[in-house]
């Protein structure tokens, strides 16, 4: 059986081709890791749901703040039921991945943790926490919007 010069030529540039291929290494994205979410400011509440629904409009609950200092501290701003009481400290469960907002009121023996989402909403982040503040089956979710300083 005879080959054709046209395939043995093709032949000859398919294994040359695979030969000269080298495999990408780039040392850079080894050294890569997630960055520390700041959850540090102060955040307003923007939106309130009950059970699913919608309840924002039902009253001003835009002048309840919660303040999370650079320091751990945290203090909150015309209460409004919440997870906690009084003023005390803060910190997360990962700084990298935060899954729950750890809060001590000042002379509590306990601390109490509340799921939280940290996303990026139209270019901001926001944080969203859902609890259950009194009677349990009734169930919120507070979005906060962080306060931009000027």
């Amino acid at each position: 059986m005879k080959l054709s010069p046209i395939i043995v030529t093709l032949l000859l540039s398919v294994m040359m081709s695979f030969s000269a291929c080298d495999v990408f290494t780039n040392s850079e994205f080894s050294e890569y890791g997630e960055s520390i979410k700041d959850l540090a400011g102060s955040w307003q509440l923007s939106t309130v749901s009950r059970n699913g629904v919608d309840i924002s409009r039902t009253m001003d609950f835009s002048k309840f703040k919660l303040n999370l200092n650079p320091d751990g501290s945290y203090t909150i701003e015309n209460y409004l039921p919440f997870a906690v009481k009084q003023d005390g400290q803060w910190r997360v469960d990962d700084p990298q991945y935060p899954f729950n907002l750890i809060l001590q009121e000042n002379n509590a023996q306990s601390d109490v943790t509340i799921g939280l989402k940290y996303p990026i909403v139209a270019g901001k982040r926001i944080i969203s926490i859902t609890l259950s503040p009194g009677c349990y089956s009734n169930t919120y979710v507070y979005v906060f919007e962080r306060i931009e300083k000027n």
